[in-house]
């Protein structure tokens, strides 16, 4: 993605590892007290970086200047 090599490709492999995992991994529902809350945060923090990983899926549609050339 950081090259301009299939980054439409590189953010839904991002997106499509990050979804699962936090839902697995963060299931702060099934928990009680400080691991709770810290399950959560670390849940959010996911659920924030899907949303970036989105943003770069619409900005990744146009020509990047700096890309080498190669993708959909």
């Amino acid at each position: 993605m950081l090259f301009g090599v299939y980054p439409t490709l590189g953010v839904l492999a991002i997106v499509g590892f990050l979804v699962p995992i936090t839902v697995i991994m963060h299931d702060f529902w099934t928990m009680d007290g400080q691991d709770r809350q810290n399950e959560q945060i670390h849940f959010l923090k996911n659920a924030g970086l899907i949303g970036a990983s989105l943003l770069f899926l619409s900005v990744s549609v146009g020509t990047w200047p700096l890309a080498v050339g190669v993708g959909l």
